[in-house]
């Protein structure tokens, strides 16, 4: 009997192995990201009522992510992989209006980006992966918030988003 229990203890263990990590791209072949580096440039805001940090937060999080999920290295210049943009839109505006009054019940925050991604290929042939492609993502918040003591807290989950998608959309096809 102890046997019988040794082999199912020992069966149990090995059929719930740890789970194994890779930095694989998310598309359905599992191969490698091709390239060693990103360079990662700086998104400027074009959007008139963005917080003056917006550009360089995002930026910032752009390249904590790419680092964080690939085993890409991230430099200044010449990378294999190139990503670009600017902020184009930031804005807060009122949504669900409450009945028999003007006033909303909550305010929505929305930002918008216009990305480009390329890959350097090794003959040094440009591959456009997306160009001038828009991501834009928002957070509601109720309207009796002040919109400057949360904005650091939107701006983030926003960005969040953001990041995510970039990298989704540079990085979630088949390599």
């Amino acid at each position: 009997m102890k046997t019988f229990l040794y082999l199912i203890t020992v069966l149990m263990i090995t059929a719930c192995a740890l789970p194994e990590f890779s930095f694989k791209a998310g598309g359905k072949s599992g191969k490698e990201i091709p390239g060693k580096t990103i360079q990662i440039d700086y998104f400027d805001s074009k959007a008139p009522l963005a917080n003056a940090n917006a550009g360089n937060f995002l930026t910032e999080s752009l390249k904590n992510l790419m680092q964080s999920q690939t085993k890409l290295n991230l430099v200044t210049q010449n990378g294999d992989w190139q990503i670009d943009g600017a902020i184009t839109d930031y804005r807060v505006e009122p949504i669900s209006i409450q009945a028999n009054t003007e006033s909303a019940a909550q305010n929505r925050f929305t930002m918008t980006v216009t990305a480009n991604c390329k890959y350097v290929k090794p003959n040094k042939e440009d591959s456009i992966v997306f160009q001038n492609e828009r991501f834009s993502f928002y957070s509601d918040f109720d309207s009796n918030e002040d919109f400057t003591s949360k904005e650091d807290e939107l701006q983030k989950d926003v960005v969040g988003q953001i990041t995510q998608a970039i990298y989704d959309k540079a990085f979630g096809g088949e390599w």
